[in-house]
């Protein structure tokens, strides 16, 4: 996952969006909209509407600006915000991995959750 596609799910989620609700919002379909997420495609053709829902810039999106993202870690404490900027460091394929690893991880932990409430 690149970082076009690490904000674009980040903003959708703290939107509280699905993928479905964002790709009508913008004019394409989940499928085309998913791309932009997993990182197959970018989002070029689309950046002014995206800028617009999320209410940041396209360089924030396209990772050439960290203004936004920035300012949203005040919140974060100290080694999660090391963390986060170790991830925004890595290759894509380092980014890959972890993003398998953190996948599979959060699962595992939503199931037990789960399983726990039933």
């Amino acid at each position: 996952m690149n970082i076009t596609a690490f904000r674009l799910r980040s903003l959708r989620e703290k939107k509280g969006l699905s993928q479905k609700d964002v790709a009508q919002r913008i004019g394409v379909t989940r499928a085309a909209y998913n791309k932009y997420e997993s990182g197959a495609s970018r989002p070029v053709r689309k950046l002014e509407e995206l800028s617009a829902l999320f209410d940041v810039t396209a360089d924030y999106i396209l990772g050439q600006d960290a203004t936004p993202f920035e300012s949203e870690l005040h919140d974060i404490a100290p080694h999660d915000h090391n963390q986060i900027r170790k991830y925004l460091s890595l290759s894509d394929e380092g980014k890959l991995m972890v993003d398998i690893m953190l996948n599979a991880v959060h699962e595992r932990e939503h199931r037990i959750e789960q399983n726990s409430q039933s």
